[in-house]
C-alpha cells in the first residue's frame, strides 16, 4: 500500500475502540507465553460472583453495628458465594485424574481459587463464564529492617542489660505511657495478631498474653505454621516478627522493659512471610488472612478474631506485579470490614518520591492502605527527622482520588527501636526500617480498641490520622503524612471526641437527583468526604458544631450548621444549584487530510447533572459565516458528519451545548475566539522508498565519519541484541512494500553489529520541494531508532531547512532507543518559512563510546495546504459572534458597593442587550440596551432592580442578546 492511501485522513476524525482486555493477567499471560502447552503454572482463578461488601460495610456503619453483628454478617456473606466454585471445582477434580491439574485449593476470604496446572488448562479456566480474572500466583516478600543484621541461633540469649531499657523512648514519644496511667488502657481485652516471620512463644516478654498459652484456648486459633513442619507453638527463625511483636505488646516484667505499646493485649501470629510451604496451589497471604478474619471457623463469635493485624512485606515483583498491583485487594478489605484493622509499613527504599512498596502505596482511598513511615524518636527529641531510608509518596497508582494520592498516612519511631528477639533477650543495634515504625501504629488501635470496642475500622484511622502531630509542610504531605502518632490524643478520641455525618447531595435545579464526585468539606476542621454514585456520602469528625459546605464542579455551594454528637450519626443532606452548563471534553482535534470526499465526523463529550437537552457543532467554511448542525447521541458521545469538501478548504468548528435549565457552555471554553481547525488539502509528494528510485534522495553530507552503517535503500535484515531489536526485519510500507532507508544491512545470519553506524555521523537528504505559495505545510514520516549495547550518548536528528540546505531548524531529537516504526506529524509552517528551497536530513549518529546504532525511515510525504478562494462566502456582520461568561463573584452578597461583574465579548460592533430575570421569568433590571464596539465589556450588578431598590436573595438569570446571538446564564444572589 503506497503512502498516499495512508495519508488519506491524517487526522484521526473517526477512532476505534479499545478491545476489551480478555481474563488473563497480562503478567501472567507474559508467564504462560514462555511455556509449551504441558507446562504448570500456579494461578489464582477469582469467581464472577463476589458478595457486596462494601455495601455491607457502609451499611454496618450507618447502623452502629456492633463488632460482633458486622463480623458475624461479613463472614455469612462472603461464605455464602462460594457456591459459585462448585462447577469449576468438578471440572479440576476431574482434571486431576487425567494430569493436566496438579492440585488446587479454594478460598472464602474473597471467591477465587489458587491452582495449579498446565498452561492449555489455565487458558480454558480463564474462557470460562463463571470466572472473572486469572493472575500468576504471587510471593510476598520482608521489608527487611536497615543495616546488617544476624538471625539468632536456637536458645540463644542475647541480653542489652541486667535490668533492661525500662519505658522505651519510642513509646515516650507517642505519649504511651499518658494512656496507661492517665486513662487506664494498656490493651486489656483486645487481640493483637502478626503477619510476620513467627514469633518466639517462650519470650518472658511476649510468652504469657500468647492467646494459646497453657492451653487457654485451642492452638490452632492462636498459631498459623505454613512452613508445612504441623508446629503447634509459635516460634520464629528470622527474628522479625518476634521483635515487631514485642513492639506491639510486649512486656519485660523480670528485666522492667516496657517494649509494648499495649502490653495488656494478647496475641496471635502466622509466619507466611518470606517463607512458603512449596505446594503452588496454595498462597500463604491468601491464607493468612482468611484465618484471620475468623480464626475458629465460627462466624458467630467474635473473640478470637484479632483487632489489628500488622503488616512489614510487599508483593515479589518477579512476575511483573510492581507498583499498585491490585488484583487481590478485596481480601484485605474484607478483612477489615469482618473487623480487623490492617496497618502497613510504608517499606524502607526513601528517600526519593513515590517509593512505597506495593500493598502499602496503595491510594482507593484516604484510608487504604494505611501506611506508615519511619522517623528517629530515639536519639532526637521532637520534631522528629525523617530517617532518609523511609519510603515516601505520592502513590502512582492509576485513578486516585486526588485527595487520597498523598503517602504514607502517617509516621511513627523506627530508628535503632528497642524490642524482643527470639532467646529471650533483647535488642536495637541496627533494629530499623518502617518495620519497627508500623508496630506502634498497631499498639494504638488495640489501645483504642479496648477504649471503644465496637469502633470501626475506617474511623480508627481517621482518628489517628486527624490526631497525629503535624510535621513537615503544614498539613499532609508525602514524607511525614498527616504526623507523627500521638497516642493519648487517639484514645481521647475513639472513646469520647468523636461523631459521624451523613447525607446526600442532590441537584437543586433538576428533579433533586443525586450527585456523585460532589465533595462535603467540615470548614472549621477540614474534613472532607466525596460522594458516591447515589450521591450519598459519610465520615467522621471532631463533635461539636461545625459549617459544613457542599460543593461539585458548575454547582454553587451551599452551607449549613451541623452538630456532631460523639459516637452518634448526624444526617445532614444538601441540594446544589446548576450554575454551568454541560461540561464538554474530548472534542475532535484539528488536522490536515487529503481526503475530498468526506465525510468528515466530529465527536465531542457532554455531561451534566442537570441533564444535556442539545449539543451542536458550530463550523465556517474559509473564515465565512457561522452555522451549526445538531449533534446526535451515540453511547456517550455526540457525533456529527460534514460533508467533503474542495482542497483548500480550511473547516474551522467548536462545540455548543445546552442542559435542561438552559445554561450552555462551548468548547474550547473561550469559543467562537478560539476553535479548532481542520485542513482539507493535497498531498504534494509520497515516497515509500519502492521501485524505482527517487534521484532527488541523497545520501553522505561533508563531515559524515561513519566508518559504517552508511545509509542505503534496501530491504532490512533485522538484528537483535540480547532480546533488543536493533536494526527492522521488515520495513513499515503494508504489503507488498518490502524497502525503506537503513542504516546499512549486514549479511544474513552476520553478527550484529558487522553493519551498524560506527565512528561518526551518516546523513540522508530529502529532495528539496518547492512549497512556496501554500499557507501550511504539513509532514510526515515513520522512522525507527535502535539503540543498545553501550551506546547512551548517541543520537537520531531530523532537520528542516528553507535555503536549500544553508541554514537547518530542528524537528526532533531522538536521544533513546526507539526501536519500533514510529509515525512523525509535524506542521512546517510552524517552524519556517514556506519557501520553494524546502529540505529534510535525517542524520544517525554513533558519537563518543562506542555501542549499536541503527536508523530507520520509510513513507514520507508532504501535505500543503493553499487556501481555496472562488466561492468563500463574506463574513455577516450582522450576525457577531459573542461570548457571554459568568457572572464574579458567584454567589454574591449585595451591599453599598457593587456586588457582582458580568462579562461578555463581541468579535465586531453590535446592538446589545443585557437584561437581569427573577426565577419566575419577570425582568428585573436590564443592564445595557445600546450599540457597543467589539471587545470585552465588563457590566457592573449591585443587586438592584431598575426602581433602585433591592432585590431577594434566590436565583436570577441574565441573559445578553446581541443581533443572532441570545444566550443566558444563572447567578445566585446571598443576603
Amino acid at each position: 500500500m503506497s503512502a498516499a492511501r495512508n495519508l488519506a485522513v491524517i487526522l484521526l476524525l473517526i477512532t476505534a475502540g479499545a478491545s476489551m482486555a480478555g481474563t488473563i493477567h497480562p503478567a501472567l499471560q507474559a508467564e504462560l507465553d514462555n511455556l509449551t502447552q504441558d507446562q504448570y503454572f500456579s494461578v489464582i482463578v477469582h469467581m464472577s460472583e463476589q458478595a457486596p461488601i462494601a455495601s455491607i460495610n457502609e451499611d454496618l456503619k450507618v447502623r452502629k453495628a456492633s463488632r460482633k453483628a458486622r463480623h458475624e454478617e461479613v463472614i455469612t456473606a462472603l461464605q455464602s458465594v462460594t457456591d459459585s466454585q462448585r462447577s469449576l471445582r468438578d471440572r479440576l477434580d476431574a482434571d486431576i485424574m487425567n494430569g493436566s491439574v496438579l492440585g488446587y485449593t479454594g478460598y472464602w476470604i474473597s471467591n477465587l481459587l489458587v491452582v495449579h496446572a498446565t498452561k492449555a488448562e489455565i487458558e480454558q479456566i480463564a474462557s470460562r463464564p463463571d470466572v472473572a480474572f486469572v493472575e500468576a500466583n504471587f510471593t510476598a516478600e520482608l521489608i527487611e529492617p536497615v543495616g546488617v543484621r544476624i538471625p539468632s541461633d536456637n536458645g540463644e540469649i542475647r541480653e542489652s542489660g541486667e535490668r533492661g531499657i525500662g519505658v522505651t523512648p519510642g513509646l515516650r514519644a507517642i505519649r504511651a505511657p499518658e494512656v496507661w496511667y492517665q486513662l487506664g488502657y494498656n490493651g486489656t481485652g483486645v487481640l493483637i495478631g502478626g503477619l510476620d516471620t513467627g514469633v518466639d512463644g517462650n519470650h518472658p516478654a511476649l510468652n504469657t498474653r500468647w492467646r494459646g498459652y497453657n492451653g487457654q484456648e485451642p492452638w490452632q486459633e492462636c498459631w498459623l505454621d505454613v512452613l508445612g513442619s504441623s508446629t503447634q507453638f509459635p516460634s520464629d527463625g528470622n527474628d522479625h516478627g518476634t521483635h515487631t511483636m514485642g513492639t506491639m505488646t510486649g512486656l519485660g516484667a523480670a528485666t522492667d522493659d516496657t517494649i509494648g505499646v499495649a502490653w495488656g493485649a494478647k496475641w496471635i501470629s502466622c509466619n507466611a512471610i518470606n517463607q512458603g510451604v512449596g505446594s503452588a496451589f496454595d498462597n500463604d497471604i491468601l491464607t493468612a488472612f482468611q484465618w484471620f478474619a475468623d480464626p475458629d471457623g465460627n462466624a458467630g463469635t467474635e473473640d478470637d478474631v484479632p483487632d489489628v493485624v500488622q503488616n512489614s512485606w510487599g508483593v515479589y515483583e518477579g512476575l511483573g506485579y510492581s507498583d499498585c498491583f491490585d488484583m487481590w485487594w478485596n481480601v484485605i478489605d474484607n478483612c477489615e470490614a469482618a473487623g480487623v484493622c490492617v496497618t502497613w509499613s510504608a517499606g524502607n527504599e526513601g528517600s526519593g518520591a513515590s517509593t512505597l512498596r506495593s500493598p502499602p502505596d496503595r491510594a482507593t482511598t484516604i484510608y487504604n492502605s494505611f501506611s506508615v513511615g519511619a522517623v528517629n524518636a530515639t536519639n532526637y527529641s521532637w520534631p522528629y527527622p525523617i530517617a532518609t531510608w523511609s519510603s515516601r509518596g505520592p502513590s502512582t497508582c492509576p485513578g486516585i482520588p486526588s485527595e487520597a494520592v498523598i503517602k504514607p498516612e502517617v509516621v511513627a519511631p523506627g530508628v535503632t527501636v528497642y524490642s524482643s528477639v527470639p532467646g529471650g533477650g533483647y535488642e536495637q543495634t541496627n533494629w530499623s526500617g518502617t518495620s519497627m515504625a508500623g508496630p506502634h501504629v498497631a499498639g494504638v488501635v488495640a489501645l483504642m480498641r479496648e477504649a471503644n470496642p465496637d469502633i470501626d475500622v475506617d474511623t480508627i484511622k481517621q482518628i489517628i490520622m486527624d490526631t497525629a502531630r503535624d510535621e513537615g509542610t503544614t498539613g499532609e504531605d508525602n514524607t511525614f503524612g498527616w504526623g507523627f502518632i500521638d497516642a493519648y490524643a487517639a484514645v481521647i478520641a475513639a472513646t469520647t471526641g468523636f461523631g459521624e455525618i451523613q447525607g446526600h447531595v442532590r441537584n437543586a435545579s433538576w428533579g433533586a437527583v443525586p450527585i456523585a464526585d460532589a465533595e462535603v468539606e467540615l470548614l472549621d476542621t477540614g474534613h472532607t468526604f466525596t460522594t458516591d454514585l447515589s450521591g450519598y456520602y459519610h465520615g467522621t469528625a471532631p463533635a461539636g458544631t461545625q459549617q459544613a459546605r457542599a460543593s461539585a464542579v458548575g454547582f454553587a455551594p451551599q452551607t449549613a450548621d451541623v452538630e456532631l454528637v460523639a459516637n452518634e450519626m448526624t444526617t445532614q443532606d444538601f441540594f446544589i444549584t446548576d450554575i454551568a452548563g454541560p461540561t464538554l471534553s474530548n472534542l475532535t482535534p484539528g488536522g490536515i487530510t487529503t481526503d475530498t470526499s468526506g465525510p468528515y465526523v466530529f465527536t465531542v463529550k457532554a455531561i451534566d447533572f442537570s441533564t444535556v437537552a442539545e449539543v451542536r457543532l458550530y463550523y465556517r467554511a474559509n473564515n465565512g459565516a457561522w452555522e451549526s448542525v445538531a449533534m446526535n447521541l451515540v453511547v456517550d458521545t455526540y457525533s456529527v458528519s460534514l460533508p467533503g469538501r474542495p482542497a483548500g478548504t480550511k473547516i474551522d468548528y467548536y462545540a455548543w451545548a445546552e442542559d435542561g435549565p438552559g445554561l450552555t457552555s462551548v468548547y474550547p471554553v473561550n469559543a467562537p475566539l478560539e476553535y479548532h481547525s481542520l485542513y482539507v488539502a493535497e498531498e504534494y509528494y509520497s515516497y515509500n522508498a519502492e521501485d524505482p528510485d527517487d534521484p532527488g534522495w541523497i545520501i553522505g553530507a561533508p563531515g559524515d565519519a561513519a566508518s559504517s552503517g552508511i545509509w542505503e535503500r534496501v530491504d532490512p535484515i533485522g538484528t537483535n541484541y540480547n532480546g533488543t531489536d536493533v536494526q527492522p526485519e521488515d520495513d513499515h510500507t503494508p504489503s507488498p512494500g518490502v524497502k525503506c532507508f537503513v542504516t546499512e544491512n549486514g549479511s544474513v545470519g552476520g553478527a550484529v553489529g558487522e553493519a551498524d553506524v560506527d565512528d561518526g555521523c551518516t546523513t540522508l537528504f530529502s529532495p528539496t520541494f518547492d512549497l512556496s505559495g501554500a499557507e501550511k505545510g504539513f509532514v510526515t514520516y515513520w522512522r525507527w531508532y535502535g539503540e543498545t549495547g553501550n551506546s547512551t550518548d548517541d543520537e537520531f536528528a531530523v532537520d528542516v531547512s528553507s535555503n536549500g540546505g544553508t541554514d537547518w531548524v530542528e524537528l526532533e531529537r531522538v536521544p533513546n532507543a526507539a526501536n519500533s516504526w514510529n509515525y512523525v506529524f509535524v506542521d512546517l509552517s510552524t517552524k519556517i518559512t514556506l519557501t520553494d528551497q524546502v529540505v529534510f536530513r535525517f542524520v544517525a549518529c554513533d558519537l563518543n563510546t562506542g555501542g549499536l546504532v541503527e536508523a530507520g525511515i520509510d513513507d514520507f510525504s508532504i501535505v500543503k495546504f493553499t487556501p481555496f478562494i472562488s466561492g468563500t462566502p463574506e463574513i455577516d456582520v450582522s450576525a457577531p459572534v459573542a461570548k457571554l461568561s459568568q457572572n464574579q463573584p458567584n454567589p454574591f452578597h449585595p451591599s453599598t458597593s457593587i456586588a457582582t461583574t458580568i462579562s461578555f465579548r463581541l468579535s465586531n460592533p453590535a446592538h446589545a442587550r443585557l437584561d437581569i430575570y427573577d426565577a419566575g421569568g419577570r425582568l428585573v433590571r436590564t443592564l445595557v440596551d445600546r450599540m457597543l464596539q467589539s471587545g470585552t465589556h465588563n457590566i457592573p450588578w449591585n443587586g438592584e432592580d431598575d426602581l433602585g431598590n433591592s432585590v431577594g436573595s434566590g436565583v436570577y438569570f441574565y441573559r445578553l442578546d446581541a443581533g443572532a446571538f441570545v444566550q443566558s446564564r444563572r447567578l445566585t444572589l446571598l443576603k
